[in-house]
């Protein structure tokens, strides 16, 4: 008895920060908390802070030393479900998770670059709209709310955004992944409303994207040109702000088969990434103002 009064005061503690997860979110987190207890020395759950709800935004974090943020290793990071009704980011997401732990197993993949690697996935960012499958989070878009050089107010409106942003400035993040549905395709920056979508860095995303979609077949680009234009995106900020070689996945129905497919593209592209933030992140050309309607949908 006493043995289970403790694992209930364990489970109780480590989700108490904030308010409870509920709902289809519950289940993501206890997901978390099982890969934490299968692989202890490799995964740890934490909270990245609250959304406007009080609900602790969970991560996973996984490294050879996952108790504590460590500087010094590589800083690798995913987040998905920006959109509570791409439930195939999510799958994706936890998907990776298990396929990433799978291959820590290996002694020479232990002692080579995954050791030398943390890594920081965030499975469900809107919360609120995942529990209710909206694709909003208390009537805004979230992947319209993140600054950039092109929409530099108005931003930050919902609380996640915010506490997602000023989680990023506590260590640097060589390469980001954000997960949407459905189109299939991988796009890199920019995105927004510009009269000119290369960055400084388009040689070396069109060399590094080309490889990456060899694995499952998807089409690439950058995402002004290969979707459409849309400002405030989290794809667009991250390599904006903190120079993380930055890819928006948009998985092609989200289906199991799907997410199957495109785990093995996605740890292509974080082996083909540097190891260090872009220094050309800066943004050399100029915004257009004359905005057409706001047709993407990742």
């Amino acid at each position: 008895m006493k043995k289970v009064l403790g694992l209930c005061f364990f489970v109780v503690t480590a989700l108490s920060f904030g308010t409870e997860p509920t709902g289809k979110y519950k289940t993501i987190v206890d997901g978390l908390m099982a890969l934490e207890s299968s692989h202890p020395a490799l995964a740890k759950v934490f909270s990245i802070g609250t959304n406007d709800e009080g609900t602790e935004i969970y991560a996973l974090r996984v490294s050879t030393s996952p108790e504590k943020m460590d500087p010094a290793k590589i800083g690798q990071f995913i987040v998905a479900t920006h959109h509570g009704n791409e439930p195939g980011s999510t799958l994706f997401a936890m998907e990776f998770l298990k396929d990433l732990l799978n291959r820590y197993q290996s002694d020479e993949l232990w002692r080579g670059n995954l050791g030398q690697m943390e890594w920081t996935v965030v499975p469900v960012l809107n919360v609120s709209g995942y529990n209710k499958g909206s694709r909003n989070e208390r009537g805004y878009d979230p992947n319209r709310d993140y600054p950039g050089p092109c929409s530099d107010k108005g931003y930050g409106k919902l609380k996640s955004i915010r506490t997602l942003m000023e989680f990023l400035k506590t260590r640097s993040f060589a390469g980001s992944v954000t997960a949407h549905g459905y189109i299939g395709n991988f796009t890199y920056p920019w995105g927004f409303y510009t009269d000119n979508n290369d960055t400084l860095d388009e040689n070396r995303y069109r060399e590094i994207f080309r490889k990456v979609a060899e694995v499952n077949g998807y089409s690439y680009g950058n995402a002004g040109d290969a979707i459409y234009p849309a400002n405030g995106t989290f794809e667009d900020y991250v390599y904006w702000a903190h120079g993380s070689w930055s890819l928006l996945l948009e998985l092609r129905n989200g289906s199991a088969k799907d997410v199957a497919g495109t785990v093995p593209a996605i740890a292509k592209y974080f082996d083909l990434i540097d190891s260090t933030p872009s220094s050309k992140n800066q943004f050399e050309a100029n915004c257009n103002r004359v905005q057409g309607p706001d047709l993407r949908r990742e």
